[in-house]
């Protein structure tokens, strides 16, 4: 699997132009390089700088109006991010240190520890930002949306980053499955996969495989908070990878999409606007981390 993983990373610097050679930045770190800050944070992993076409095209099937125009962002410096979306465990070991200002959220049932922390608000996610950089005196952030989409895509053009869906969901997403079907009774057979992965709700992260940064559960499992204020389309996005802090800020872009969703949704194009305070059982977080 890490020969895969290296592989695939080494195909993606030289496709955004960046050498290994040169590719060393901020904090001695090279692209693919993994680290942890403390030993209550999240593992991370450095991200090469490069150039993607953001969106999807009209010829995407599942397609939906807001995921356009495509257009071209450069991210001009590597960042970090996390390898897992942020665990319960982690975000306890933010209470327990006095943060997080005492919020525990619900685990529906399905169990804590290395699951997915879900029922977290974009203000709830913040303040564990808040006490990460504290903890640490680095500075961690959610990403940008076009930072996130980047990242899922990891070099890959088709709509998911394991190519198209059926059966190879299951090696690489948590999403709606033979398994799940349970817990829908009523749904059509055609909106699961026919394929099982053994989880009727969320699984514990990196139950699947990566995507070719190293990246694990980047679609499915739990949609991710980013920093971007909601618009209904990519007219006049930055192309810097830059957040875009104009438009609905009442609503927050939410990427990947979740354990309940067909693979109509999961796709590295989808964005939903999310009311930033809303807490729901299929809405979680991931960090990133500005590089010095």
């Amino acid at each position: 699997m890490r020969t895969i993983i290296r592989s695939a990373l080494a195909a993606m610097l030289l496709l955004t132009g960046v050498s290994r050679a040169g590719a060393q930045e901020g904090d001695g770190r090279q692209p693919g390089e993994r680290f942890r800050d403390c030993a209550s944070c999240p593992e991370m992993v450095v991200v090469p700088a490069g150039s993607f076409m953001m969106g999807s095209p009209a010829s995407e099937e599942g397609r939906q109006s807001e995921e356009g125009p495509q257009h071209l962002v450069t991210i001009a410096s590597p960042f970090a991010v996390g390898v897992y979306e942020v665990t319960f465990a982690q975000w306890e070991a933010c209470v327990d240190a006095g943060g997080c200002g005492g919020f525990r959220p619900r685990d529906e049932g399905w169990g804590r520890g290395s699951r997915p922390v879900m029922n977290v608000s974009r203000e709830d996610v913040q303040e564990y930002v808040r006490w990460l950089s504290r903890e640490t005196g680095e500075p961690y952030r959610l990403l940008t949306e076009a930072e996130w989409e980047y990242m899922a895509r990891a070099g890959t053009e088709a709509p998911r980053y394991w190519g198209e869906a059926g059966m190879e969901q299951c090696r690489s997403a948590n999403g709606a499955d033979a398994t799940a079907h349970q817990a829908y009774p009523n749904a059509a057979d055609s909106f699961f996969v026919a394929c099982t992965d053994g989880n009727v709700y969320t699984a514990p992260v990196g139950s699947f495989e990566p995507n070719g940064f190293g990246v694990y559960d980047v679609l499915g499992n739990v949609f991710e908070w980013t920093e971007d204020c909601w618009n209904g389309s990519h007219s006049g996005a930055p192309a810097d990878g830059s957040a875009r802090l104009q438009g609905d800020c009442s609503r927050r872009v939410a990427r990947g999409g979740s354990y309940d969703l067909s693979p109509k949704y999961l796709r590295s194009a989808l964005r939903f606007g999310v009311v930033a305070r809303a807490r729901n059982k299929d809405l979680g977080f991931r960090v990133a981390r500005t590089m010095n």
